[in-house]
């Protein structure tokens, strides 16, 4: 049996592993990501060199509006060591293996189309919550890219003003990182996910978490509005704490009433190998599993 290295390359941890074509996993490993672009192309390449027995190729997910015909990703907000190089074609030059790149929320997507929670869906919505908020548009069962390779980026909607240093600013629903940051400057010490689930108790607390997932619920809502998908599904780490996902569709009925009927909201099945299993299977779109 074949086997690949899948990588979900994010801004903060690389995760890597060897997998097989049934998408079964060998040897998972992480590694902080570099953010100087060229130490962050070594860093793949050591990734690679690591690696002893044979592969057939390499599967990446990562962020970025990604061509993945081409390789080319435009993404502006991860950094520079994302878009230095193409890594398709970079990679291809220096190890002679055949590389797919496309976009993480895309990988995952793809991934709980096959395997996971939309496997029996035919349009459904993908919404990733973590260091930022991504997502991915799947119509007809195929993926929809858009013409810039754009398209899902529900993160950049805009949902209303708001006042800083005394101006009118629009705002967008912001993702985990934000909740963490917001909490933590509130109490006057760092604070993870982890302790504001544990201490949703504390009214100040909740507060914030309340406010920040009325955002996140607006989106959410507006975009089923305009989808009229037969699910949302919900990515990120915290995806996995089933009290969010219990509050965040509570929100998001109690603001589009009508939207319970018809529109499912749930956390994705698959996980952290989201990503690295999309990113396969783009694989086997762009080369065949043969």
């Amino acid at each position: 049996m074949k086997k690949y290295l899948t990588m979900d390359i994010g801004g903060t941890f690389i995760k890597y592993s060897i997998m097989d074509e049934d998408f079964h996993e060998e040897h998972p490993k992480s590694v902080p990501t570099e953010r100087d672009p060229e130490q962050f192309l070594k860093q793949l390449l050591l990734i690679i060199a690591e690696n002893t027995e044979p592969i057939d190729g390499i599967a990446i997910s990562m962020g970025g509006f990604i061509d993945p015909e081409t390789g080319l990703n435009t993404d502006y907000s991860v950094g520079a060591n994302f878009t230095r190089y193409n890594l398709k074609e970079k990679l291809y030059e220096l190890t002679g293996y055949r590389v797919a790149v496309e976009n993480d929320s895309n990988c995952a997507a793809l991934a709980e189309l096959h395997l996971g929670a939309g496997r029996d869906c035919k349009d459904f919505c993908m919404v990733t919550v973590g260091t930022g908020i991504g997502g991915a548009i799947i119509h007809n069962r195929e993926l929809f890219r858009g013409r810039n390779f754009k398209a899902g980026e529900f993160g950049f909607s805009l949902i209303g003003k708001e006042t800083k240093d005394s101006k009118w600013n629009y705002k967008a629903a912001a993702a985990t990182s934000t909740l963490v940051r917001r909490v933590s400057e509130a109490l006057g010490q760092k604070v993870d996910g982890i302790y504001i689930f544990d201490h949703l108790d504390q009214q100040i607390i909740r507060e914030i978490y309340e406010e920040w997932l009325e955002d996140l619920a607006i989106v959410i809502g507006n975009l089923a509005v305009c989808m009229d998908p037969e699910k949302v599904i919900i990515g990120g780490a915290i995806s996995i704490r089933e009290r969010f996902i219990n509050d965040l569709k509570n929100r998001v009925y109690d603001i589009h009433q009508h939207l319970d009927k018809y529109t499912k909201i749930e956390a994705c099945t698959l996980g952290n190998n989201a990503g690295k299993i999309g990113a396969l299977l783009q694989f086997f779109t762009l080369y065949g599993n043969i």
